[in-house]
């Protein structure tokens, strides 16, 4: 996790800022496998987050409540 590039976070996780380690990682979501950037964090209370830089401003996530189970939509974001 270490190996990572090193940046502190803050927030989102308990007490003041804690050291997370930054890696290009795949996931998938709906059949489709999508190239983002995670933060890794010792102190988060989930195994990683994903942000604004590198998920979060390259995709439009919907989700849409309507449904049992409640359903989300992915879509990548086109830039200039």
């Amino acid at each position: 996790m270490e190996s990572g590039i090193e940046r502190e976070l803050g927030g989102v996780i308990g007490g003041v800022r804690s050291k997370t380690y930054y890696h290009t990682v795949k996931i998938k979501v709906v059949g489709n496998i999508w190239s983002v950037t995670a933060g890794f964090c010792p102190t988060l209370s989930v195994a990683a987050i994903l942000g604004r830089i590198g998920f979060f401003d390259n995709y439009r996530i919907t989700f849409n409540p309507e449904y049992e189970p409640p359903g989300m939509e992915i879509e990548k974001v086109n830039r200039a």
